[in-house]
């Protein structure tokens, strides 16, 4: 079953996206959009869903569970939220934090490798240690989600081999769990 999300939970959750990726980016993310929250076994899941969808949507599913529905954001385990893949690339065009990869380091990545040195393309400025950051290809591609190892303005110095920023998911994970 589904339900909104309250304001207290969405608070938990618009923090936990803001502090990595700008203040009020979930605002701009959310606009025209209201959060619901599906609650499972061991977490929840969250959605952004078009304002009229709720008044469509039947109150009782009758023997149907609901997995899943509009654009999913993220889970909430205990306190930990874990940002959804899929919200990436509408969060990309609204915020700074981002990591472009060679063609190299794409694939290193897709492969659930972390981004070394030598794999910068380019780096957004004030960046800090412990940020989560979009990684993307030099086509444009989202690749997926890290977690910068250095301050961006400490790459520069870095050897080609040290580590920038530890993979916390990518697109390849899907293909690697499934297969």
């Amino acid at each position: 079953m589904y339900e909104i999300v309250d304001p207290v939970e969405w608070t938990i959750i618009r923090d936990a996206i803001d502090e990595d990726f700008g203040q009020g980016v979930t605002k701009e993310l959310s606009k025209n959009l209201m959060p619901v929250v599906i609650r499972r076994e061991k977490d929840s899941a969250y959605f952004l869903v078009p304002m009229d969808w709720t008044q469509h949507l039947p109150e009782d599913f009758s023997g149907f569970e609901v997995y899943s529905m509009g654009i999913p954001i993220g889970t909430m385990t205990g306190e930990r939220f874990r940002i959804a893949l899929q919200i990436l690339e509408r969060l990309a065009v609204i915020t700074e934090s981002r990591v472009v990869v060679s063609r190299k380091g794409a694939e290193a990545f897709t492969y659930g490798r972390s981004i070394l040195k030598e794999s910068i393309h380019e780096v957004a400025p004030n960046l800090t240690r412990g940020q989560r950051v979009i990684i993307f290809n030099r086509a444009g591609d989202c690749l997926g989600l890290a977690s910068m190892t250095v301050d961006s303005s400490d790459v520069d110095s870095l050897g080609s081999d040290r580590l920038v920023a530890k993979n916390l998911a990518d697109i390849g994970w899907y293909l690697r769990r499934y297969t």
